[in-house]
């Protein structure tokens, strides 16, 4: 009896083991809307897009030098930086690739992006080159 008792005690722990309880899934944020593409040539560019639009900014990077492209500013009341990207070969050791930074226009309004090559162990004072993007986000 005792060993019955004991059977029916733990059969909903090990009911749990197998089936554990639900957890709520949050859902699923909005697709973006269409992705402007820029490069390396479109630095300095004013680009008129809409709210919710994405922007992917790609340029050509090599991190086995150290030197990194990273944010040095964004103007986040009307811009929101969403990821960072890299995609390099694999060429090989050393072999460089490009790193993608991707945006989407949150608010109307004007807003300038600027990138910056360099070491971060370095300072400012590695900084090699910049890239520059004015975004005008429009309705």
């Amino acid at each position: 009896m005792f060993f019955l008792s004991l059977a029916r005690a733990t059969a909903p722990a090990g009911a749990w083991l197998i089936y554990p309880a639900r957890v709520p899934v949050s859902p699923r944020k909005k697709a973006p809307k269409a992705m402007l593409s820029l490069v390396e040539t479109d630095n300095g560019r004013t680009v008129d897009i809409r709210r919710g639009e994405t922007v992917q900014v790609s340029l050509p990077e090599n991190a086995t030098t150290g030197y990194r492209w990273a944010i040095d500013r964004c103007d986040e009341e009307f811009i929101e930086a969403l990821a960072t990207e890299p995609h390099y070969t694999a060429r090989g050791r050393g072999a460089g690739g490009e790193i993608a930074f991707i945006f989407q226009g949150k608010k109307i309004g004007t807003a300038e992006i600027v990138l910056k090559h360099w070491r971060h162990w370095e300072g400012d004072s590695s900084v090699t080159s910049r890239f520059r993007i004015r975004l005008r986000v429009q309705p």
